[in-house]
């Protein structure tokens, strides 16, 4: 595996993060339908997804109608990486590559694949300890025409607004007992995101937002069953203009130079 500075306790990563999979599991399938959205709007054919989770994404993009020539899943997590391969065994074009992503990686597939023509890092950017080393390696990896989708927890999110109200936390940036347990770095604001996928090189093309969370984690897990569908489908759309997570679709900048956003 590669030693580069992304690198994290990923056992102890697999524990929190299976542990706490009850509201999770909403969060993701939320997460999933932005991104397929995503997709299913492009319709690539060769991506790159960058840390699958639990539930990688192709059986549901090919599940659209949709076919590809590659798609190649970057995990480090054994637990994950076992699930995408189980998931998309009977995917034609799909590989899974259980590592941290990284130029070496990056290369990796580029000597085995080429240019993507979309990568997908949802729910990653904001966990690694060098995020704009892992945005360079994926720069690498795009076409000139190439997406990527990048979704974060964001940092005004309602619950966080709350904490903040009620004199819980200073700063809504301010890492929670959740995000230390999952070894994340930082908590994104639209500003801060923005300025990091424009310092490596990348122009925005579309925002948005997923699921808006009005509690902590811990207490939306003893909710969400009474809170049932139609409440969770009416966060979502409040979501979507002032999301729990942010949303940004970007491209490689053209050869002219900057782009305004």
């Amino acid at each position: 595996m590669n030693d580069g500075a992304n690198e994290r306790d990923i056992r102890a990563y697999e524990a929190a993060y299976a542990s706490t999979y009850d509201f999770e599991s909403v969060q993701v399938r939320f997460r999933r339908e932005a991104v397929l959205g995503s997709l299913l709007a492009r319709k690539p054919r060769r991506v790159v997804e960058i840390g699958c989770g639990m539930e990688p994404l192709l059986p549901h993009y090919l599940a659209s109608g949709n076919t590809i020539d590659s798609w190649v899943v970057v995990e480090p997590a054994p637990m994950f990486a076992q699930a995408a391969r189980e998931a998309g065994k009977d995917c034609a074009g799909m590989v899974v590559i259980e590592d941290f992503y990284g130029d070496e990686v990056a290369n990796r597939i580029l000597e085995a694949h080429g240019l993507a023509d979309m990568v997908v890092c949802s729910g990653l950017l904001h966990e690694v300890a060098d995020p704009m080393g892992l945005l360079h390696a994926i720069r690498k990896v795009m076409a000139d025409d190439a997406l990527v989708h990048v979704n974060v927890p964001n940092a005004a999110s309602l619950h966080r607004r709350l904490a903040r109200a009620m004199g819980l936390i200073r700063d809504l940036e301010t890492l929670s007992d959740r995000n230390v347990e999952l070894q994340q770095h930082r908590v994104y604001s639209l500003a801060t995101l923005q300025r990091d996928l424009q310092a490596a090189g990348l122009r925005p093309v579309e925002d948005g937002g997923i699921l808006m969370k009005p509690f902590t984690h811990a207490q939306m897990s003893t909710v969400v069953d009474a809170l049932g569908s139609d409440i969770l489908a009416g966060l979502a759309v409040l979501g979507a203009g002032a999301a729990r997570a942010l949303v940004r679709n970007f491209r490689q900048r053209d050869c002219r130079g900057p782009v305004n956003a």
